[in-house]
């Protein structure tokens, strides 16, 4: 199945807002995933999944600290959003036991080089990849500032590209946040309502 950036964005921010993220936190989700498809990578697969976990994470305890950790799973939409608003000045240099670490991707548009594992994402205006960045856990993710073009290079794209089982949790996630239909809503004609004569 095949969306258009926008509609990828729409349903990944109604998808994680369904989930119990704020609006603010919901919004970053969904310019997030907007990013890794635009680049061609799995990112409604990965917030899919991710979604399901949300209320064992968190941000990290001191985001002024050069090392990010926090006693349980850290939140990869939290440090991507502290990490987008600090730019080049954030004192972060590695973050500990971090969830869905693809979901942090985006902040690479500041020149960085994110490693975990035997992943390595990095920018010189394209993003590169080298490794398997659709990985569910990083105990450790290391942040160098710099280019570094080392890996594939990622191709744009101008459609997001999501399996039917993605886009099932999506919006399932999604409907939380519909009003709920009642007899007096058919009633009045909210919605396409019972007669829909377009």
């Amino acid at each position: 199945m095949t969306f258009s950036l926008g509609e990828v964005e729409a349903l990944s921010r109604k998808a994680a807002r369904g989930a119990g993220l704020s609006w603010g936190m919901a919004e970053e989700a969904g310019k997030t995933v907007r990013s890794l498809c635009h680049w061609g990578l799995p990112g409604a697969h990965a917030l899919a999944r991710y979604l399901s976990n949300t209320k064992h994470t968190s941000g990290p305890t001191d985001p002024t600290a050069p090392v990010w950790s926090t006693s349980g799973l850290l939140c990869p939409l939290i440090c991507n959003a502290l990490m987008s608003d600090m730019g080049t000045a954030t004192p972060c240099k590695r973050i500990e036991r971090l969830g869905w670490p693809i979901l942090l991707v985006p902040f690479g548009a500041c020149s960085i080089r994110l490693a975990w594992g035997e992943t390595e994402v990095n920018w010189d205006g394209t993003l590169h990849i080298a490794g398997d960045c659709l990985t569910p856990f990083a105990d450790v993710v290391t942040i160098t500032h710099g280019t570094f073009p080392v890996g594939r290079p990622c191709v744009k794209s101008w459609r997001a590209e999501i399996t039917e089982q993605d886009f099932t949790t999506l919006s399932r996630l999604a409907a939380h946040t519909y009003a709920p239909e009642t007899e007096a809503s058919k009633r009045t004609g909210a919605g396409a309502g019972l007669t829909d004569k377009d």
